[in-house]
């Protein structure tokens, strides 16, 4: 079976790492090109770009598949995860078995380029992934399989990634002969929970807003980790918080009655006032800094000064 794998960033490598081990043949790889990063704004290539080169894959982008639809006709299937570009109608039916996508959620809940971070910031303690065939829709495809589900409480969106891709790399191999030897997917049903589509989180989405319950603000905290990262303002600069808890005021003694977004200093953290009850900053990043623990920066601040985040 020839299969030619398409992705962008580091967390689908060991998905590609399985598929690149087994007796499938990989032809190549087909990422998103450079882009300016940094200060200096030299254009980086993709890990899967830097993981083709140390594998010696071919390397394509999409321009070239729509211009030269020809480097797909000798490819059984192309499998996708988090690609990060829709596939044009044009080369979808190129392949003798279409497209296959790996999704991160159970279709047709969470359809988008954000399911976990949707899901996580919506109080979901499991999830689990899809196979599913591309069709011209946002994730509608047909689906050959649905894992079982795999318990995520308390987990950021990285370390949810990080179950996803393993347990979908133990099966990943199996899956693409079963699609090459002729599996057909099912239409997936009509969804009528609470989270149909799960688009990609805006900087300015993530921004706290103080006002909300320490609980939801704790799992947006965690959905939007390690992007695109949870961010209050201090001093008129942004602050992004990494990693909370949800804390009680009583227990650590201070005063329930202060106004929302007023901070206090703690042994093991910053204590947030929220618009109903607190939570504890346990590690955060200054702009332009490093990231650093809660406490850490606190110290740094001068003592008789006010915490407080807008």
């Amino acid at each position: 079976m020839r299969v030619l794998l398409a992705g962008t960033p580091a967390l689908v490598l060991p998905i590609f790492d399985a598929v690149s081990r087994s007796d499938i043949e990989v032809t190549g790889v087909l990422t998103n090109k450079p882009r300016p990063r940094g200060r200096s704004g030299e254009p980086i290539p993709t890990p899967v770009s830097l993981w083709a080169h140390e594998n010696s894959y071919p390397v394509h982008h999409i321009d070239e598949m729509v211009t030269n639809p020809s480097l797909l006709e000798n490819v059984d299937l192309v499998l996708v995860v988090a690609f990060g570009q829709l596939i044009p109608k044009s080369i979808l039916g190129i392949p003798r078995c279409g497209w296959a996508n790996v999704h991160f959620s159970h279709l047709p809940e969470a359809r988008g380029a954000a399911p976990v971070q949707r899901l996580i910031a919506a109080g979901r303690s499991e999830i689990g992934y899809s196979l599913f065939r591309l069709d011209e829709g946002m994730d509608t495809g047909p689906v050959y399989h649905r894992s079982e589900l795999f318990h995520i409480a308390g987990l950021t969106t990285g370390q949810a990634w990080r179950i996803l891709t393993d347990e979908a790399a133990t099966s990943i191999v199996e899956l693409l002969h079963e699609i090459g030897e002729g599996q057909v997917p099912i239409a997936q049903p009509k969804y009528v929970g609470e989270i149909p589509l799960a688009p990609k989180i805006t900087s300015q989405e993530a921004q706290i807003h103080w006002l909300e319950a320490s609980e939801e603000i704790e799992r947006k905290i965690r959905a939007f980790n390690p992007a695109p990262s949870a961010w209050t303002t201090f001093r008129g600069e942004r602050l992004i918080i990494h990693l909370a808890e949800v804390a009680s005021g009583q227990e650590l003694e201070v005063d329930v009655d202060v106004s929302v977004g007023k901070a206090s200093r703690t042994v093991d953290g910053v204590l947030v006032r929220c618009g109903t009850g607190f939570i504890r900053c346990l590690e955060v990043q200054p702009s332009g800094k490093r990231a650093m623990s809660a406490a850490e920066w606190a110290r740094g601040i001068a003592s008789e000064t006010e915490l407080r985040f807008e």
